[in-house]
């Protein structure tokens, strides 16, 4: 497994801001999957461990796709609560992300990257724990459509007694700040409505 320092996360923070920022064509989206249809979104399960899959999501049909870093992360508090100077617990924990290659679309390649960050980021709340990328071998590729590129398990995270339990949720990181969506495990508060392709492509017809 890599290693590196706080710093290097926080350039990590920059690096995936810099690389969404000019490609409004796409998102990449978590769905705790029921029907095995990529382009229904499911954002909430009373499960306390869920397979969640990794959708790439047009927002413009045709969009074509390049390079694409994000980060995956949790929400993470500090314990004692509050104090920056304790230690931090997260929300939900994941399988363990193949560096050489995680997307199962074979027109793909893949990576993983993870950088020590102990504890949460600033005063607590969304941290990432591993910055994931994936890149067409072609060098473009047009998306038409929402489509799986991968999928992991994720589970509750009890944390330590005297701690604060926090939201067992999943999110995809694309700016410091900024999420695409937030999935939640064991009947968590604010999940969406579910979304679908079809209310999409409306809005270009």
């Amino acid at each position: 497994m890599k290693q590196c320092h706080c710093l290097l996360f926080l350039l990590f923070l920059s690096a995936v801001a810099l690389t969404a920022l000019p490609a409004r064509g796409y998102e990449v989206l978590l769905d705790i999957d029921t029907d095995n249809n990529p382009a229904t979104i499911n954002e909430m399960t009373n499960e306390t461990s869920a397979l969640v899959k990794i959708v790439l999501w047009p927002t413009t049909p045709g969009e074509a796709i390049g390079r694409v870093e994000f980060l995956l992360g949790t929400t993470c508090w500090w314990c004692p609560p509050g104090d920056l100077s304790g230690f931090g617990t997260d929300g939900t924990s994941f399988d363990y992300f193949d560096e050489e290659g995680w997307v199962t679309d074979p027109g793909f390649d893949s990576g993983a990257d993870y950088p020590t960050l102990l504890g949460c980021l600033g005063a607590g709340g969304p941290t990432g724990r591993v910055l994931l990328w994936f890149e067409p071998k072609s060098g473009a590729f047009t998306l038409d459509e929402p489509m799986f590129i991968g999928e992991f398990n994720a589970w509750v995270n009890i944390v330590p007694p005297d701690c604060m339990q926090p939201p067992s949720d999943l999110m995809t990181i694309y700016a410091y700040g900024e999420y695409w969506n937030r999935v939640f495990l064991n009947g968590g508060q604010n999940a969406t409505e579910e979304n679908t392709w079809g209310q999409i492509k409306s809005i270009y017809r």
